[in-house]
This record gives C-alpha cells, structure tokens and sequence, in this order.
C-alpha cells in the first residue's frame, strides 16, 4: 500500500512539473501555455517592454477544470496547479521566456461574492499593468506597474481603490462616495496621492506626499493585496 501511495505521489509530482515548465523559446506564444492551462480573458498584452522596438507578449493563464481537485482554493499559495503570468520577449526567430509568476493573478474565488477577479493587462510605455476588481457591496481595485530595468521586472507602481457601489454619490463630494479610500503611490520615487472619505461624506484625507523609499519588489514575488 505504501509503494502504490509513494507511486501515486510521484506521478503527481510530475505532473505539477510538467504543467508549469516552460521552453526557454518557441515560435509562438501558444508554446508556452502549459498543458492543462489556457489563457484568461483580457489574459494577454502586447508592447515593447525592453526598448528593443519589437512587440513583447504577457499571458495570464489558468488550470482547466480537469487540472482543479476539488474545491478551488483561495489563494495561489501551495496548490499545485496555480494561475500564472508569462512574459515572453520578441525575438526575430518568435519568443524567449523573461518571466514567470505564480502569485501575480489571484485565483478565481479571490474576488469574493463579485467573483474572477481578474481583470486585464496592459503594456504603455514600457511598462507592464495588471488590473484586478473584487469585492461585494464594497468594491476595490488594485493595479500593479512594472518595469523591466536591471535584468529584472520590479513593481514600481500600485493603485488601490476601495468604494461603496450601493451608496449615492456625496452631496458636497460629488466625485466620492461615504467610505471611499483612493491611493496612488510611485515606488521608484516615493510620492503618492491619498483621499479617504468618511462615513458621513467628511473628506478625512486629501494629501500628496512621499513615503520612505523601500527596495522594489520582483514580478516573481509580487501578490496583489485586495
């Protein structure tokens, strides 16, 4: 019994393996989607993200249903079959793997009652975005930004947004909603953009500043935080 469970378990393991390599290269993007994985909605940008002036791709992929045992769990974190994020550079001859995360896109009950969170990627002026939206009656939003700069992607960038979407707009803040929390913060330099509403449509904080410079964060470390 225990050699079939220990055979069991390496055959398992392959798999996960399997399912997450990637080739250093293929000709096309579709030759880095894993086996048992496809590609999200709004799961794919196009841009040059090094300065080499060719059109580089990000793929946000997630396991098919016959890749999910049981319950979909609420987090990435230890399942063996998580969402991931690719980032391929253009080549003349197709595309080179840069990048690979497995905590960038929040699994699908991450959203709560709203659902998928996930909500796009985009590619401007080199750099890379990852949009999420989430939540019930109270509704956030967390965009992340990253830059390819020093051999590596980092996050130099974060929007979160939190808003009541049953709530009618403040007579005297016609632009907010009662509990609304609007925060845009530069990582590279530290300046950021506050405004916090209270309950009862009083404006709490409506402040520019900058915050201590800390060391960017990696792509492959990066989880958004609802």
């Amino acid at each position: 019994m225990r050699t079939r469970l220990l055979a069991l378990l390496a055959v398992a393991t392959s798999s996960v393996a399997q399912a997450q390599s990637f080739p250093t290269s293929a000709p096309t993007p579709a030759g880095f989607v894993p086996k048992g994985y496809y590609q999200l909605p709004e799961g794919r940008a196009t841009g040059d993200l090094n300065g080499d002036g060719r059109p580089d791709v990000v793929l946000a992929l997630a396991p098919t249903a016959s890749t999910e045992a049981g319950p979909v769990p609420a987090t990435n974190d230890n399942i063996p079959f998580p969402r991931l994020l690719v980032v391929l550079w253009r080549t003349a001859s197709g595309y080179k793997l840069a990048a690979a995360a497995r905590q960038a896109v929040l699994c699908k009950e991450c959203g709560g009652v709203f659902g998928d969170p996930f909500a796009g990627l985009d590619i401007a002026k080199g750099v890379l975005s990852i949009y999420h939206y989430g939540g019930s009656s109270w509704r956030w939003a967390v965009t992340g930004k990253f830059r390819y700069q020093q051999g590596s992607f980092y996050q130099i960038g974060e929007t979160y947004t939190l808003s009541h979407i049953n709530a009618e707009n403040c007579p005297s803040l016609p632009d907010h909603r009662p509990g609304d929390v609007d925060r845009d913060t530069n990582l590279l330099t530290g300046a950021y953009e506050s405004v916090k509403v209270s309950d009862e449509c009083k404006l709490l904080e409506n402040r520019r500043g900058r915050q201590p410079v800390r060391p960017l964060r990696r792509l492959v470390e990066y989880r958004p935080a609802p």
